[in-house]
């Protein structure tokens, strides 16, 4: 005959199991993917203002200046600490750049050149310099920064384009 006490041990070994498995499946593994919050989510979306760029001879006399609109999507690449940004310049022109982004700040990672234009050829056509181009930028509460520079030797002037762009989250 056996008595009430003796599947007592047994007992409590099956609940403390129970416990141990409970305790080890309802944590959340970290690195899980699920419910992890990607910092870029808030840069996403599409920006609205104006830029302006100014061409310099020497660093120092004005050549030429240009003002406009500018509209731009943001939006995320593959890689977990780069952005895309989708410029569309006046409602006609478009270029995507690819930023490479540290905290609120990016670096553009994918335009190295552009060409600036000094001066006319012989059949007045305007001449265009190949330039050295740079481009950062930062996020700041709705709003979007960035500012380029470009510089190209022409003949024996130095050409120098300063941009810059400001924009507010829509």
């Amino acid at each position: 005959m056996t008595t009430p006490y003796a599947f007592r041990p047994l007992r409590n070994l099956f609940l403390a199991l129970c416990f141990i498995g409970f305790c080890t499946t309802a944590c959340k593994k970290s690195g899980s993917g699920s419910g992890e919050i990607d910092p870029r989510d808030q840069y996403v979306g599409t920006y609205d203002g104006g830029y302006t760029t100014q061409t310099l001879l020497n660093n120092a006399l004005p050549y030429s200046d240009e003002a406009g609109k500018v509209t731009i999507a943001v939006s995320k690449s593959q890689a977990v600490d780069e952005l895309y940004l989708d410029f569309t310049f006046n409602s006609t022109t478009k270029e995507r750049r690819t930023a490479q982004l540290t905290e609120n700040k990016f670096t553009i990672t994918d335009k190295q050149s552009e060409t600036i234009y000094f001066g006319t050829d012989s059949k007045g056509s305007p001449v265009g310099y190949d330039a050295a181009y740079t481009a950062n930028g930062q996020f700041t509460e709705n709003n979007l920064l960035i500012t380029t520079k470009s510089e190209a030797r022409a003949v024996s002037q130095l050409l120098t384009k300063n941009g810059s762009i400001t924009c507010t989250k829509k």
